[in-house]
């Protein structure tokens, strides 16, 4: 009975897709990632080790040692793929992972994902940093990353060593992307004269936050916003919009105003193509505790106090989605890598593997129970794998 389930389960493999154009396929997707050991310590295939990577963070492993006790435990299926005698061993894990080069992989991740068909993607961009927590005690590495609201997909990550440094990630990023026609959504660390002549050079939309680091300009945004409060805001040639969210012990309030006359702001010459000022108002009531917060932000577009409010919002999904995603459900901030490229490596093949359930779900609700799947159903996990590079590059 047990001999005649493994070939089943072996059939079944073999109907995935043709073993050696898989393994071609994933071959020739990471072509241009370079394999850090020495020609002499090469006992397995680069894109086995790969491809058993990969297969491993999909199934639920989140560091190297999971990584290794999942090929471990699933020998025999990579025995049938790979015609290989036993599990590598940690150490070879360990090795890759720590040496390989993120840069590399980081591009052949983007270049997957710009490959993708039209309707995987959408024109609403958010881009934010994230630190890596786990790895603070010997790095500091911060994440920069450029996040489709809409359909909740990655779209591109650069690496920088402080939050700070994302003035000159930022640029780069959008550098690797596509924004034609895009709104391109950033916080106000993005809110730089330089980052929103890049965007609009690629031929994108802007709409960034606005604070302190921007001080004229803060300055006069705060200011106008409270004088066309006084007069009244149809007066002030502003248009306003209004929400009221109720549930879970919650009352959120929230008050969108915008302006698309600025002829009277003094440095609007400075901020390409800038067109309008927002100004949210958020009135939070949790437990009987009220709290208020006034935001403000810059755009090219002439904008709909509706169509800001929206803009507003889906910024947020990236720190809902995306950073809650990796600390949630992939562990990002409890693992302790730090060796090397470990923390970087494993942050970005934790984001394909994101990824591939994302468009397999479409959307990131129910990355656990898939997670869980991959490790139960191993034919599905390499189904699921088998996907990376079915769209040529």
């Amino acid at each position: 009975m047990k001999q005649k389930k493994a070939k089943e389960f072996y059939s079944e493999i073999d109907q995935i897709a043709d073993r050696q154009a898989f393994i071609e396929s994933i071959t020739e997707g990471f072509k241009e990632v370079e394999d850090p050991r020495a020609a002499d310590n090469q006992s397995y295939p680069f894109v086995h080790l790969l491809v058993m990577i990969l297969c491993a963070i999909l199934a639920g492993a989140n560091t190297i040692i999971e990584i290794h006790t999942y090929v471990r435990l699933k020998i025999n299926m990579f025995k049938r793929l790979f015609e290989i005698q036993k599990a590598p061993s940690y150490d070879v894990f360990w090795w890759l992972i720590t040496r390989l080069n993120p840069k590399q992989i980081e591009k052949s991740l983007v270049q997957w994902i710009q490959s993708l068909p039209e309707e995987d993607k959408d024109k609403l961009i958010a881009i934010d940093g994230k630190h890596l927590r786990g790895a603070a005690r010997s790095q500091k590495i911060h994440l920069v990353s450029a996040w489709a609201s809409h359909s909740s997909l990655l779209l591109g990550q650069l690496k920088t060593e402080e939050k700070s440094n994302e003035i000159t990630a930022i640029p780069e990023l959008i550098d690797s992307l596509d924004i034609k026609d895009a709104i391109v959504t950033i916080d106000a660390a993005g809110c730089q004269t330089n980052i929103v002549e890049k965007i609009r050079e690629g031929k994108g939309n802007y709409f960034i936050a606005l604070k302190g680091n921007q001080g004229t300009l803060q300055a006069e945004a705060e200011n106008f916003f409270t004088q066309a409060k006084d007069v009244g805001y149809q007066e002030a040639e502003c248009q306003v919009a209004s929400s009221c969210e109720k549930g879970h012990g919650r009352i959120e309030e929230r008050q969108v105003v915008v302006t698309n006359n600025l002829e009277w702001l003094r440095c609007k010459s400075k901020w390409k193509d800038l067109s309008s000022l927002i100004e949210v108002r958020c009135r939070r009531t949790i437990a009987g505790t009220t709290t208020e917060a006034r935001r403000f932000f810059i755009s090219n577009l002439s904008l709909t106090a509706e169509r800001a409010g929206i803009f507003a919002r889906s910024h947020w999904s990236i720190e809902n989605l995306l950073n809650w995603n990796m600390d949630f459900n992939f562990r990002e901030d409890a693992n302790l890598a730090a060796t090397g490229h470990a923390p970087e490596n494993l942050a970005i093949l934790k984001r394909l593997a994101s990824t591939l359930i994302r468009i397999d779900l479409g959307g990131i609700r129910g990355t656990a129970e898939r997670r869980r799947q991959a490790a139960w159903d191993d034919s599905w996990t390499l189904r699921l794998l088998s996907r990376i590079f079915e769209v040529e590059v």
